[in-house]
């Protein structure tokens, strides 16, 4: 038995505005309370049938930005801190009053803190307090199935085609029968009462094959579901590989929540839009700054998007104490148990321009890239540097070398000043020399730098022509596919204070360069 409830409709509460809201919600897009930093209230009420007691009970929340704490009948059951964008559960068993309407109130707090990541104020995109993302109540059997990550073994590949081994991890010590069926027809391929499971020809899952199966656990009196797609991704000296054979990273970067009217809490389909330009545009490859929600990897599964999803350590501190690295560790956990399944997510990143040639964060890196390591071996983990390139800094160490590709954001004649960029650029790269060294992020700035979407097309297709000339880049990130709200924007106020660094607006309407970037990557 499972049981599963959305719970979208809440009554909102802050200070003395009170409304009836839609979950997800986020109040920064309110006119009346879009300025506020701090605390608001979210409370709803729902039943649970006295036909559950005995049960296991949850609330499941995709992400709440960013510290929660969760009351049950004005019991307090738990709460989740030190991360905005990660899903978690709280056990609400013991406080359920079944047979009856039960009371959920949730405070949210968005207060810029030191003691989270990100850090303080030091991060390029919205602060947008809320309940951000989808809440379900989930019952389950005592001894029922929560979780099952599924690792594949590939020995052998050939037309297409792989043969290995399936091992599951699972939480049940119960006998289980494992059932794989081909997602696009939905016929039963095998099944297996052991969770480790030799296969033969199996459809391999790539960006223009995105072959996915279901598998199906079941036990005496319960069925957990979920999707894999069999993949191989690694890099052999400067190139990177996807299941035997080289691929460029061609690709560009989304900001998400920046649709004033939505904000954080945008919907699925704004997303989807969103997403299918980049596929449209001839993308293979995108980056997050910070975790998204499950079901936008669903639609890279299904459509072939290949995804770095990162925890959102920008900027600062540039040198970790050991209490960046425990929440680090806290959201990596959560970034793998819940988003493990996905063939779509082929790397994790650590962080993104934190001094990378100074001894605490190259320290950091190592220990994260071990960490993720440890539990994850089918993907790749890497660092984002924005100190690579620094002449001044040539023959200093560079964190994002101890990454499996090392990235490198590419500012050259804007935010680092260069009088020989081509040069400067090769020189950059002979320090990555032996592994794949990918341009994380290249582009144009407004207001800070002038020109406008000309200047920005021009940068395109310059640095594009110049990166094909250098054989250990093994692929580049466009930034950004839209303009995006940021609470550090230098234009607009409130809802509407961006950077204007798009191919598309805030709304998602096309400008010149993303024409250009259509181009320019099918041709």
């Amino acid at each position: 038995m499972r049981y599963d409830k959305t719970l979208n409709r809440w009554s909102f509460s802050l200070g003395d505005y009170n409304a009836n809201v839609t979950v997800p919600h986020t109040w920064n897009v309110d006119d009346e309370v879009m300025k506020h930093r701090g605390s608001a209230t979210y409370e709803t009420a729902v039943f649970i049938g006295s036909e559950f007691e005995g049960k296991k009970c949850f609330l499941q929340f995709n992400a709440v930005y960013h510290t929660a704490k969760i009351y049950m009948n004005d019991a307090f059951v738990g709460e989740h801190s030190r991360s905005g964008f990660t899903s978690f559960k709280v056990d609400i068993a013991n406080a359920v009053k079944f047979g009856e309407e039960n009371v959920i109130k949730v405070e949210v707090d968005n207060t810029h803190t030191d003691n989270m990541l990100p850090h303080g104020d030091d991060f390029d995109w919205a602060d947008d307090g809320g309940i951000i993302r989808r809440v379900t109540l989930q019952i389950r059997e005592p001894d029922g199935i929560e979780y099952a990550h599924i690792t594949e073994q590939i020995d052998s590949i050939q037309n297409g085609f792989a043969s290995g081994m399936l091992n599951i991890k699972t939480n049940t010590d119960k006998p289980c029968t494992v059932k794989l069926y081909d997602y696009s027809n939905g016929k039963l391929v095998f099944q297996s009462d052991s969770l480790n499971i030799p296969f033969e020809n199996l459809k391999l899952w790539s960006c223009y094959s995105p072959n996915l199966y279901t598998v199906t656990l079941e036990t005496d009196n319960d069925v957990y579901e979920t999707r894999i797609g069999i993949r191989k991704f690694e890099t052999k000296g400067e190139k990177v590989y996807l299941n035997g054979e080289e691929i460029y990273l061609k690709g560009c970067e989304w900001m998400p929540g920046s649709h004033p009217d939505f904000g954080m809490a945008e919907p699925l389909d704004h997303s989807i839009k969103c997403l299918k330009q980049l596929k449209t545009a001839g993308c293979v490859f995108t980056r997050f700054h910070w975790q998204q929600d499950s079901a936008l990897f669903d639609w890279c599964d299904e459509n072939g998007l290949l995804v770095q999803e990162e925890i959102p350590y920008w900027g600062y501190p540039k040198q970790a104490t050991p209490l960046q690295l425990d929440i680090a560790k806290q959201q990596a956990d959560e970034m793998m148990h819940f988003h493990f399944n996905h063939p779509s997510i082929v790397c994790w990143g650590v962080g993104n321009e934190l001094g990378a040639e100074t001894v605490p964060t190259i320290q950091y890196v190592k220990d994260m890239v071990q960490y993720f390591k440890t539990y994850d071996k089918r993907r790749l983990v890497n660092y984002v540097s924005n100190t690579l390139s620094r002449v001044e800094n040539a023959e200093k160490d560079d964190a994002a070398l101890y990454g499996d590709i090392a990235m490198w954001n590419d500012y050259l004649g804007l935010w680092e000043p260069s009088d020989d960029i081509i040069n400067h650029m090769l020189r950059t790269c002979k320090k990555a020399e032996g592994m794949p060294l990918l341009v994380s992020e290249f582009g144009l700035c407004e207001p800070h730098f002038k020109g406008g979407d000309t200047e920005r097309a021009r940068i395109l297709e310059g640095r594009l022509a110049m990166y094909k000339q250098i054989h250990n880049i093994c692929g580049y990130m466009w930034f950004s596919l839209n303009d995006y709200r940021t609470h550090c924007g230098e234009e607009g106020a409130d809802k509407l204070r961006r950077r204007v660094h798009g191919s598309t607006d805030l709304y998602g309407n096309e400008k010149p360069s993303y024409r250009l970037l259509c181009k320019l990557q099918k041709g």
